[in-house]
């Protein structure tokens, strides 16, 4: 049997394809189930952005499964048949839905931080991208009016466009998408840079949400790399060139997904590291007290005779208990105002509750935590701020005016 690179003079690309499709998948799939997993347990749900990405995933996936079928079932060939054509240009669009829904699920997430002229911008961008993704779909099974190998049944009958315009246009919808990852890419700064938070956490966080700056790149290097007049070379390495430039479009989807969830991924590194750095000093603690445990042992005792004796004095006399409400700490005098606490790491969805908490108003008198014992009689505070019950004052006994009111005791604490 003939080979098809000895028959068609082509080199395959399938191997190198398939290899750089999956394991980009592989890395999408494994973030966002990250991404996922981490939101439903930590109770903050899915919202539209994380949904978006779902959908984005699933086409991701059927658009690999479909390439590699193309390129296992008669890709790399000098003529392609109808079917063949039919296949790509399913793939095609698949490939422009997966770039405009993965961009726009992280608008949507920016929608939830941002103001009503931020919002404004956003919501442009969305539009403005679907619409050239769905004018782009449409060329793709257009019919082209220059072009006899056009004038087939699959594609739309009752008009044609010209083919180099039809060109041109998909070219400026590449470039509209490389100035879409730098404008969201940019956008948190503008967004988180106001917050009042420290600064180094402000630039780990705008950092964080502004990765997809490497997707900006891969989308232009890879938009230069197709202009160059080589790629339209029908020599042994045009199948060859086809088959990067479609890893190079699945890089762009995949790492969009990704850079979405790594800032949420963020605030669960930082308990893993806590986790860790709390158990390595747990175990140096063991390590430390293993040597004194005779002694401990020995404190133990002594102490528990202590408190046996002290408990023995205690029942001679009874004693008026009464216990304080849990009081919560106040913020410190700095901090007060601030939506978080500088040492926490926070994801998007953490960020958009802060900017709410922070347009709170301030307590007013009396919304705070006052002392109660476990009496309904009333209570008040000495000069020395001891807390002490005491019940209204009675009318004095007949025949004892000796001292009534009683006098104050000292408050036990």
């Amino acid at each position: 049997m003939i080979s098809p690179r000895a028959e068609h003079h082509y080199i395959s690309p399938e191997r190198e394809v398939n290899a750089g499709l999956w394991t980009l998948f592989s890395g999408a799939t494994l973030f966002l189930s990250l991404r996922l997993w981490c939101k439903l347990t930590r109770g903050h749900g899915l919202w539209y952005d994380d949904h978006i990405l779902v959908i984005s995933w699933i086409i991701l996936l059927m658009n690999d499964a479909l390439i590699s079928y193309e390129f296992a079932t008669g890709y790399v060939v000098d003529k392609w048949d109808d079917r063949m054509h039919i296949l790509i240009n399913i793939s095609s669009c698949g490939t422009l839905l997966g770039q405009t829904w993965t961009k726009t699920a992280f608008a949507v997430t920016l929608l939830r931080m941002s103001n009503r002229w931020q919002q404004y911008i956003l919501w442009f961008c969305i539009a403005t991208m679907n619409a050239y993704m769905a004018v782009k779909m449409v060329f793709q099974w257009a019919r082209y009016c220059d072009e006899a190998s056009y004038q087939v049944w699959y594609r739309i009958p009752g008009f044609c466009i010209n083919a180099t315009f039809a060109d041109d246009f998909k070219e400026g919808g590449n470039t509209y998408n490389i100035i879409m990852d730098f404008v969201f890419a940019l956008f948190p700064w503008l967004i988180t840079w106001r917050l009042n938070i420290k600064r180094y956490e402000k630039a780990a966080l705008c950092v964080t949400m502004s990765l997809g700056l490497l997707v900006a790149i891969i989308s232009a290097v890879r938009t230069v790399w197709k202009s160059k007049p080589i790629m339209h070379v029908h020599d042994a390495w045009y199948m060859w060139r086809n088959g990067q430039s479609m890893v190079w479009y699945s890089a762009e989807i995949c790492g969009t997904i990704i850079v979405q969830c790594i800032p949420i991924l963020r605030p669960f590194l930082r308990e893993i590291h806590s986790s860790l750095t709390s158990r390595k000093l747990g175990d140096t603690e063991a390590g430390r007290t293993t040597g004194g445990w005779r002694s401990n042992v020995d404190g133990k005792r002594a102490s528990s005779t202590i408190t046996s004796a002290a408990h023995d004095d205690t029942k001679k006399a009874p004693v008026e208990s009464f216990a304080l409400r849990k009081i919560p700490e106040e913020a410190a005098a700095d901090t007060i105002g601030q939506a978080w606490e500088p040492h926490t790491s926070y994801s998007p969805s953490e960020v958009d509750r802060a900017i709410k908490a922070s347009h709170t108003g301030p307590l007013q008198p009396g919304d705070g935590w006052p002392l109660s014992a476990h009496t309904d009689v009333g209570s008040h505070v000495d000069e020395d701020s001891h807390y002490e019950p005491w019940a209204e004052p009675a009318a004095a006994p007949s025949g004892e005016t000796a001292l009534w009111p009683p006098p104050r005791r000292p408050a036990r604490v």
